[in-house]
């Protein structure tokens, strides 16, 4: 028996479903995958992690933050942006709230409307002793970075350690208050010290309108 085969560029209407290995959709599909961008493994001392590849291609990036130790003990670990226009970071004007729970059966909370950083993980007790790679990870959405009319946002969640049997979980969020301003980038670090190891991924979302 012969075969006819068919274009199908031009020789097929309506959708192919998805069970046929179609997408079930006439056009513009795009299936929402996380795309890899860049990575970077500390094992040394450091002072920050930057990621400075944020383009208008993405509304959404994401880093995945794991193994990460501090230099020094009860710290905070911080983000600042950077600015587009001149590729600098912002040391000010940033508005965050924290709330995180822990296995002492407390819970602690940090926020602020004008900062030099946004705080993502520490509480108020702070994280790391200085010393021990305790299980240290976290999760960190970047949103409208590179939107004129929307303030830039970073939210998530993540849990630290800061001495043997304590661990916390903390859920946190902020911006950039002046949202005539396009970021190109974002800056990792803590409030003292360094970064001593920690494995650093970071992605773009397809299919963000």
């Amino acid at each position: 028996m012969s075969k006819t085969q068919v274009p199908l560029t031009t020789g097929v209407t309506g959708t192919l479903p998805v069970a046929n290995g179609g997408t079930a959709l006439t056009s513009g599909f795009n299936n929402g995958l996380w795309v890899k961008l860049g990575e970077t493994n500390i094992t040394s001392a450091t002072g920050n992690v930057e990621f400075t590849s944020i383009t208008s291609t993405y509304k959404t990036h994401v880093a995945i933050i794991s193994r990460l130790e501090s230099s020094n003990g009860d710290v905070k670990f911080k983000c600042q942006m950077r600015d587009s226009s001149d590729n600098g970071y912002e040391t000010s004007s940033y508005a965050y709230a924290t709330r995180t729970y822990h296995n002492g059966s407390a819970s602690t909370s940090g926020q602020s409307t004008s900062d030099d950083a946004i705080q993502l993980m520490g509480g108020s007790e702070g994280m790391g002793d200085g010393s021990h790679p305790y299980g240290t990870s976290c999760i960190v959405y970047m949103c409208d970075f590179m939107d004129s009319g929307h303030p830039p946002s970073v939210f998530g969640n993540g849990t630290y350690s800061k001495e043997s049997g304590f661990n916390a979980t903390c859920y946190f969020g902020g911006t950039y208050r002046d949202t005539s301003i396009q970021m190109n980038g974002i800056k990792f670090f803590f409030n003292s010290g360094d970064i001593e190891q920690g494995n650093f991924r970071f992605y773009g979302i397809g299919g963000d309108a």
